[in-house]
């Protein structure tokens, strides 16, 4: 081949690369569905450890035309602004098959679009993934038991005495904590605190502490199911009195690095701040933004709690779906062991009746969360600030649907779409 030739040849091959690489680049943009965050990878032979996989609907079973009825459904709740905005993700057999964001993140002081990598305050959804998880990693260590009596870590905290016999106490044990079977009252307000201990200026890890080992228990633990926060700030003082790490130091070096969840954390700075969907006033004429809303969790425990605390994002959460869902082992790394995971899924005997499995929300019964079509194998969380999570491992999948809805409204209607969205992927499901 003469030089003529060859300098012909390479100008060619280098335009048809170019069209190839704008062609791709169209009909991404064309589909409007699945754009992954710039750390996941697209292909689906090339799983590199922590990194997620994203992939057409039919690879893992699902029927696409039914999967995409989900955009009709949110938009109707933006267009009612009952949201001002979600992200929503959908897992199966390890793959993100659909993850959209819509509407705005920011309605109030700015219009801000909603983005695949908005940061959101988890709210409760920090009790299954940072506190559950957390105390299942020291149960199969030998550190602790779940039978165990909290006053064997917290020696002046109070179980429950009969009224007609003061001396028949029954202790509160963890299990109890965790099933939210411990006869605890469901929250207590900062000002409540600071009624009872004046002279403490808060936050104060050790006030709040010694105020939920005293208030009086509202039933016997063991006999009524009674969802509580105050559960799981005392499970959260006991993974630290246990291993002699803060809370926060324990859930960031064994759960959120080891499975490379990079965009979830307590207490963020400022700079991870500003990609957070804001929530309600500050109190100063801005808005809350990378600080937890749960007013427990920021004014009486400076933002670390087992309640409420966690941020993330919908690339991270389904990097836990995925561990979760393949018995505890995600990306090279186990975190939990199988039997842990096990656990963690299913109602401990004897509590059947009360749909809690241990830190999470059972749907053997029912479930307007769930919607009408998961298995009853699936289990979920919910978070106040309008955030939610599904796991169902007989049908190998995760639902996340994360949105800031205290930003524009305290509705309830956070739930209905909550069942919309689970009762469509459901219906999606067709091998």
């Amino acid at each position: 081949m003469n030089e003529k030739l060859r300098v012909r040849f390479s100008i060619f091959a280098w335009v048809a690369m170019a069209v190839a690489v704008v062609g791709c680049a169209i009909y991404v943009v064309g589909r409007g569905d699945i754009l992954p965050p710039e750390n996941a990878v697209e292909q689906p032979n090339e799983v590199l450890p922590a990194q997620l996989v994203y992939a057409a609907p039919s690879d893992v079973g699902l029927d696409a035309e039914r999967l995409e009825r989900i955009d009709a459904i949110v938009e109707r709740y933006l267009e009612r602004e009952l949201v001002p905005g979600a992200v929503v993700g959908v897992m199966r057999h390890d793959k993100i098959v659909y993850a959209k964001a819509f509407g705005l993140r920011e309605v109030v002081d700015a219009s801000v679009p909603m983005t695949l990598d908005t940061r959101f305050d988890l709210a409760s959804m920090t009790k299954p993934i940072a506190t559950a998880t957390a105390i299942m990693q020291l149960v199969e260590r030998g550190t602790i038991r779940l039978n165990e009596r909290v006053d064997n870590y917290i020696p002046n905290f109070e179980g429950w005495v009969d009224e007609e016999d003061k001396r028949d106490t029954t202790h509160i044990r963890i299990l109890d904590l965790l099933t939210h079977n411990s006869g605890l009252p469901a929250y207590a307000t900062p000002k409540q605190i600071v009624k009872m201990h004046p002279d403490v200026e808060l936050p104060n890890r050790d006030t709040v502490v010694e105020f939920i080992s005293h208030l009086p228990r509202l039933s016997k633990p063991r006999t009524e199911c009674r969802y509580s926060c105050l559960n799981f700030v005392i499970l959260s003082e006991i993974v630290e009195r246990a291993t002699g790490v803060s809370f926060d130091s324990y859930v960031e070096d064994n759960i959120l690095a080891p499975l490379g969840m990079t965009n979830s954390c307590f207490t963020p700075d400022s700079e991870y701040a500003e990609c957070c969907a804001p929530t309600t006033p500050d109190g100063s004429g801005g808005m809350l933004r990378g600080v937890v809303h749960d007013p427990l969790s920021r004014e009486a425990l400076g933002g670390v709690s087992g309640n409420a605390g966690l941020f993330s994002t919908l690339d991270d959460i389904m990097k836990f779906s995925a561990m979760m869902l393949n018995g505890g082992k995600w990306g090279g790394v186990e975190l939990l062991s199988p039997r842990s995971v096990e656990v963690l899924l299913n109602e401990p005997r004897g509590f059947e009746q009360w749909d809690r499995t241990v830190g999470w929300e059972s749907f053997r019964g029912y479930s307007s969360t769930a919607g009408d079509l998961l298995s009853s194998s699936a289990v979920g969380h919910t978070g106040a600030t309008g955030t939610s999570i599904i796991i169902d491992p007989e049908l190998d999948l995760a639902i996340v649907i994360l949105t800031n809805k205290v930003h524009r409204t305290t509705s309830e209607h956070i739930v209905e779409l909550r069942s919309r969205v689970a009762t469509l992927v459901g219906a999606a499901i067709v091998e």
